[in-house]
This record gives structure tokens, sequence and C-alpha cells, in this order.
């Protein structure tokens, strides 16, 4: 028996565990909450070199433990505001409603957990595509970015604008 693709209930949860894409990042739910009738839910996911997370905020908070490479990630407010770098075996925590943004600069992807609550987690299945490792990631396309800004005013998020994503080093032109 594969112990990775089973849950506390000895439900299988290769589903789940699918690669998927959302925006350049790679995900893997592993643990949803409808697995576990809460309102949490664990992601895994890959920031591979140079993609972008632009400068975001959203109700729920989110929870990041990177387990290989450097996660480079901006708070505009409270005692960690500006940039910071969180290594591998280091936690940063996220409250909700604080305007943040990741970003990968370092030449090796990042590997990285993220806890977070049932909307954020149905945000990014919205959001998800099925990843195919022989093609690989692109920028995304036209058609990508209309479905995140409809996405994003669906659950209220609020979005930066390229101005205040600039203002903290990130171009999005």
């Amino acid at each position: 028996m594969n112990m990775a693709s089973e849950t506390k209930t000895g439900t299988s949860s290769r589903t789940e565990q699918q690669t998927f894409i959302v925006l350049g990042v790679l995900l893997q739910f592993l643990c949803t909450p409808e697995q576990i009738n809460d309102q949490i839910s664990v992601m895994r996911g890959t920031v591979p070199p140079g993609v972008v997370i632009p400068l975001h905020s959203h109700a729920d908070p989110e929870i990041f433990y990177v387990l290989d490479g450097s996660l480079e990630v901006f708070q505009a407010e409270g005692p960690s505001a500006g940039w910071q770098t969180v290594n591998a075996g280091e936690v940063v925590s996220i409250p909700g409603n604080f305007r943040h943004a990741l970003r990968n600069t370092f030449p090796s992807p990042i590997t990285l957990i993220t806890v977070s609550k049932q909307e954020l987690y149905s945000f990014f299945r919205e959001l998800a595509q099925p990843f195919d490792p022989n093609k690989p990631p692109v920028p995304p396309t036209l058609e990508e970015m209309q479905q995140l800004f409809q996405v994003t005013a669906k659950y209220k998020y609020w979005l930066g604008s390229p101005d205040e994503n600039a203002a903290i080093g990130i171009s999005l032109r």
C-alpha cells in the first residue's frame, strides 16, 4: 500500500495529488476541506525561477513552509513589512487581508507547503489546469489572465495595479 496516496480516513487522495498549474505555479492539493470536513487545506507548490505572484490580498490567512529553495515574500504591513527571504526549513505566516506578493528570483525552483482555508483553496481549484510535464510552463495567456480577473472579482480579492506592483519592485509589463 502506498501511504502517500492515503488520507487518515483511508480515502484515496490520488486525484487531489495530481499536479496542476496556476499562473506558472505548480500545485498539488494534498489535503482538501472536503477530506477532513473542515475549513483547512494543504497544498504543495513549486515556484519555478522567475515566477512572480503579484501584490494581492484575500481574507484567508496563508502559512508557507519552504521545503527547498528561497522564497521572497513582501508584506505591506505588520512586523515583517517589506521584502524578506524565507529559506528552506523556515515558515512565514500572512494574516488575512494583508497585502502581499511572492517571487522566485533565484535560479532554482522553490518547493513549499501552503496551509490555508477553504475559500482560498476553492479559488485555486477554479484557476487550476492539469499540468502536462511534457510541455514546459509558459507565461499566462490573455484568456488565463481574464479568468484570473473574473475569479478574483467573484471572491472579492484585491489585486495591486501595475503601478502598485512597480512600487515594490515587480514589473507586470
